[in-house]
């Protein structure tokens, strides 16, 4: 609204969908098999100061939300966090099929950009495949004072047939704690449906909560 191309992890020969580096803590590049690993990662501390998440292979999928907490939030200890696609090829995806909650989860997190631009004009895709109609299912999600973020040249996709008074859609900004989720800009992104029968249309693009 994110170093190696190419890794092979350890000595089983499968190739990592996802690479971190970082300024400070472990730097890396290190490889991760998800997204949600590699915030794992940065929750606990492992990599800190200014850190950068490469996707690499597609699709990198997981039906667990990748959550990324706030920097402060534990041992999380990070300044900015930006993920984007790399390779040599092709369009860069992160999919699951997630009921109920988020893809992406930007729990009180600051400073995160999500970035589909790279060099060589490549892109990025994330899809939230899963038709729930309940609560939380969302492609992003936005929640606990999650400040200054960005969502730049993505396809933020998603399947969610959740009601009007339901909180859900593809991006989804939650309830706050004590500032609200100020500051975040979603810019030059193609937010719509992933597939094209009746039951993928989406019901809701963008949804902002209120709260105290």
């Amino acid at each position: 609204m994110p170093v190696l191309a190419v890794l092979f992890a350890g000595l089983s020969g499968v190739r990592a969908q996802v690479e971190l580096t970082a300024t400070a803590g472990t730097a890396g590049p290190t490889a991760y098999s998800n997204l949600r690993s590699a915030f794992a990662a940065v929750n606990d501390g492992t990599h800190q100061g200014a850190v950068t998440i490469n996707i690499t292979t597609s699709p990198s999928t997981d039906n667990n939300t990748a959550v990324l907490n706030a920097s402060g939030a534990g041992a999380a200890s990070y300044t900015s966090v930006l993920v984007q696609p790399a390779g040599d090829t092709g369009v860069r995806t992160i999919t699951g099929t997630i009921g109920g909650g988020p893809l992406i989860d930007l729990n009180g997190a600051d400073n995160v950009t999500i970035d589909g631009r790279t060099g060589d004009g490549y892109s990025l895709t994330i899809s939230n495949q899963s038709t729930a109609s309940t609560a939380g299912t969302s492609t992003v999600r936005f929640i606990n004072d999650a400040t200054d973020n960005t969502l730049v040249d993505l396809a933020i996709l998603g399947r969610s047939t959740g009601a009007v008074a339901t909180l859900s859609g593809n991006v989804l900004f939650a309830g706050a704690t004590t500032t609200g989720n100020d500051g975040n800009t979603i810019t030059n992104c193609n937010i719509g449906n992933d597939g094209t029968a009746t039951t993928d249309l989406i019901s809701k693009a963008i949804v902002s909560v209120g709260s105290t």
